[in-house]
């Protein structure tokens, strides 16, 4: 049984990473619900819309110091609920730079959540951390090791995060930490490396491979983090939609032209490719062109009580610009308040 958090809407919630795709959105969404009134948006930059009632401070959370300053803040703004966006949404070239973002500034903010009386963390990480591996079951479930690091540095990183949080849990288990792992996000308004990738004209698959692959619409993920941050739910949820693809039919789709590449060839010319800042993925990525990363939703819909309203199809359509018709999904979240009463 989950557990409420009393008034959640009177408590001082912030939102790490305010600038990139998820973080403002969920931002955006808070802004629109009024239920929520207290509301902290940290990030280097101001957010990409203007902000209603909404406060936005300059923290960069790769600074030395930043931790004692978050600390101090947390503790003057009375700050209830963190919820960390602050994370790279694609591989960058520099890695030292990505470790930082990444890493660093987690464990920054972590120290300071640890001095604050902040009583719940929310971290935005993603099913990418199973990585893709032969050996992988059907199904992955939340028990299954993330043993993405292995696959790149990028991914190394997401785990570490990961790693710091489960550590700080630990630590603090007074504390409700809750880690969410979208699976690949796909929506009108989503845009990364991946997207990016579906949207060549010319699609480079592995000869000899077609994996399945799974979505989530990015309504539904937002739907998530709003759920983690009304009620208390520790622990980690694959948070993804229903069905699987072949990546070719998903590739057909989109209209789009697969090209098969020997596994050989793929390899190098997606790393110089991606080195000449020309290529969409880099080298690391197509593991997941050949192998199943494929997260059971399972834990999500029973503890947390999430269920996805657009399915995997579904997700690929809103993001090609055939959305659901507003009635279907109001008909789909009413049937899904009815399932859980």
């Amino acid at each position: 049984m989950h557990k409420p958090s009393k008034a959640a809407h009177t408590k001082n919630i912030v939102i790490t990473g305010a600038t990139g795709f998820l973080g403002s959105t969920l931002l955006k969404s808070l802004e629109n619900d009024r239920r929520f009134r207290n509301i902290i948006a940290i990030d280097k930059k101001p957010p990409p819309f203007k902000l209603k009632k909404a406060k936005w401070l300059p923290f960069d959370l790769t600074q030395a110091d930043v931790d004692q300053k978050l600390a101090s803040f947390f503790e003057k703004q009375k700050t209830k609920i963190i919820v960390h966006t602050a994370l790279l949404t694609q591989p960058i070239r520099n890695l030292e730079e990505s470790h930082e973002v990444q890493s660093v500034g987690t464990m920054h903010l972590l120290n300071a959540a640890a001095a604050s009386k902040a009583h719940k963390l929310i971290l935005a990480s993603t099913t990418d951390v199973y990585g893709a591996f032969p050996e992988n079951p059907n199904f992955l479930t939340e028990e299954h090791p993330a043993k993405g690091g292995g696959l790149s540095p990028f991914l190394k990183d997401k785990v570490e995060v990961e790693e710091q949080f489960l550590r700080f849990q630990k630590k603090h288990p007074k504390k409700i930490v809750t880690i969410l792992r979208p699976a690949t996000i796909l929506g009108p308004t989503v845009n990364n490396f991946k997207t990016h990738f579906f949207q060549n004209p010319c699609i480079p698959i592995v000869m000899g491979f077609d994996p399945l692959v799974q979505f989530v619409q990015e309504r539904d993920v937002i739907r998530a983090f709003i759920k983690a941050i009304e009620e208390d739910h520790p622990g980690i949820f694959n948070i993804v939609a229903e069905g699987v693809l072949p990546l070719t039919r998903v590739i057909h789709i989109l209209g789009r032209v697969p090209i098969p590449v020997p596994t050989f060839l793929l390899y190098p010319a997606a790393d110089i490719l991606w080195y000449a800042n020309i290529g969409a993925i880099p080298a690391s990525h197509i593991h997941f062109l050949k192998y199943l990363c494929i997260a059971d939703g399972t834990k999500a819909w029973h503890k947390l009580k999430f269920r996805p309203v657009y399915n995997s199809l579904e997700a690929l359509h809103s993001f090609i610009g055939k959305d659901l018709k507003q009635n279907q999904i109001t008909q789909r979240l009413e049937e899904i308040e009815d399932a859980k009463a």
